[in-house]
């Protein structure tokens, strides 16, 4: 079912289209029409069936509590924020949001009605909403107002970008990636991967002891339209773990407001760091940031993940009504888990080819070749003799291994052909074909980009030998003076005969 023929049908039933999905999957589950009688919603005439405890929680809140509160965006929301945050301060399973909004609707009956109807009450249009854990989860993009250096030189080499992901349902970010080039398909290849994936191994990568436990598999991803999002890698990918993918409409930011708010908070604590560029070019020339930046990319990562893992994942939400997104996550997940993956570096890697970026060859007798480059398996001589148009996946950051498939679910790692060439990235096999194309080759081969790669790099680690040399000169302590250049017991300084050479940093000393 399409999502235009769910909204018709929710239109038609009077529902949200969401419901539409969920009468469909209860019919299909059992096709009979009485399968879509809807849920009584409690025993007539008994009394309700929370536990004691719970129960006087949701009394006070809605008999005490909710009538204090009379401007009240959300009201069924608001109240059960509160209700979850009691629960939780005592140890007790929250319920769920449609207990207390039917608990509502009975003890204040048409009032409730009547604040819903008021001017502002509804959710804003294109706002989202989730009841339960990686439900909807949404992922944008920007460049962090902060300025990194070169971790050998420690002169400033631009500004990183920041992916983010953002669980609606409490507030929690389940993974975030941070590079120095514009996001592309890998990247949320990698964004995507990290979301469903155990954060222990990235944690220990950077030295961190973090309890991270959000990971899962999302039902549905809420993006703006960046070509990344709308690549065949990404649909393909979803399609095959059942996300939904779900993008806002052009021009309409208050539709992802919630990573929209995550990231103007970050971009908030970042305003401390030493080469913080702050939001606006006002004033920027005065602060001078190039002077005062000292992180790497990999130390500011480092920073970044302390700043969400133990600062603000324990800090009262105010969409959590002040609760924390940790125990957000944790009151919701003992009540509904989120999808997991099976356990096992292959499943991970797995899905990591399933998101990584797609391209269509054929196998010539010499192997597959993208990029410029030779690449060989030995399944490659079965699928030539059948004509087999194959899929190509390939990592950005590591050009030295693709993943082959000829039916689109089992993938071959093919190697380099010449297993002498070093790894390279994509960015550096781009540059090395476009300084190619400039100097007028006539022909681009697989021998020209890595020579020209190799210059590169040869050129930057001499750039960066000569950096650590000058940096190291200037600890040393000062050479004595040239004895031309040194004083007579008058005061006066000697004449110099300019004839002859003069030691490199000679100085006139004078008494």
């Amino acid at each position: 079912m399409r999502r235009e023929q769910a909204e018709r049908a929710g239109q038609l039933l009077g529902v949200h289209w969401t419901t539409v999905y969920r009468l469909r999957a209860r019919f299909l589950a059992d096709p009979r029409t009485s399968a879509l009688v809807p849920d009584a919603g409690g025993r007539r005439g008994e009394p309700w069936r929370l536990a004691p405890a719970v129960e006087a929680i949701v009394s006070s809140v809605v008999e005490q509590w909710f009538p204090r509160q009379r401007e009240l965006a959300h009201p069924v929301l608001d109240t059960f924020n509160e209700v979850r945050r009691r629960c939780t301060e005592h140890g007790l399973v929250a319920p769920s949001r449609n207990t207390v909004a039917r608990r509502l609707r009975s003890h204040r009956g048409q009032e409730l009605q009547h604040l819903a109807s008021l001017p502002g009450a509804a959710i804003a249009p294109g706002s989202f909403g989730a009841d339960w854990p990686l439900e909807i989860v949404q992922i944008d993009h920007t460049q962090a107002d902060v300025l990194i250096v070169d971790r050998f030189t420690r002169k400033v080499i631009g500004r990183p970008w920041l992916s983010v992901a953002i669980d609606l349902a409490t507030r929690t970010v389940p993974a975030f990636f941070i590079g120095m080039e514009r996001p592309g398909a890998g990247t949320v290849a990698l964004l995507v991967s990290r979301i469903v994936q155990p954060k222990a191994a990235w944690l220990a990568h950077l030295g961190l002891q973090i309890d991270w436990p959000m990971a899962g598999l999302p039902q549905r991803l809420h993006l703006d339209n960046a070509a990344e999002f709308r690549s065949r890698a990404l649909r393909l990918g979803c399609a095959q773990y059942g996300i939904e993918l779900d993008h806002r409409p052009v021009g309409r930011p208050n539709y992802g407001g919630h990573i929209e708010r995550m990231n103007r908070t970050l971009m908030q604590r970042l305003k401390g760091l030493p080469g913080a560029t702050g939001n606006s070019p006002r004033g920027r020339k005065a602060r001078k940031p190039e002077q005062r930046a000292c992180l790497t990319l990999e130390e500011f990562e480092r920073w970044l993940a302390l700043e969400v893992g133990e600062r603000y994942h324990h800090s009262e939400h105010r969409g959590l009504f002040r609760s924390t997104p940790f125990s957000a996550w944790q009151s919701l997940v003992e009540q509904r888990a989120p999808r997991q993956l099976a356990p096992g570096p292959d499943e991970a890697m797995k899905l990591l080819i399933n998101f990584m970026p797609l391209a269509h060859r054929s196998i010539q007798a010499d192997g597959l070749t993208i990029f410029y480059i030779r690449y060989w398996n030995p399944v490659f001589v079965v699928w030539r003799e059948q004509r087999q148009r194959v899929r190509v996946r390939y990592h950005p950051e590591d050009l030295s291994r693709i993943f082959v498939s000829a039916d689109g679910r089992n993938y071959v790692q093919a190697n380099y052909a010449d297993l002498r060439r070093p790894r390279i990235t994509l960015w550096e096999q781009r540059a090395a074909v476009r300084a190619l194309r400039a100097a007028h080759v006539p022909r681009v081969s697989e021998e020209h980009v890595f020579r020209a790669i190799g210059a590169q790099r040869q050129i930057v680690e001499q750039a960066e030998r000569s950096a650590r040399r000058a940096r190291r000169n200037s600890k040393a302590p000062p050479a004595a003076p040239s004895p031309e250049l040194q004083t007579r017991d008058s005061g006066q300084p000697t004449e110099v005969d300019y004839s002859k050479p003069v030691t490199p940093y000679a100085v006139e000393i004078w008494k």
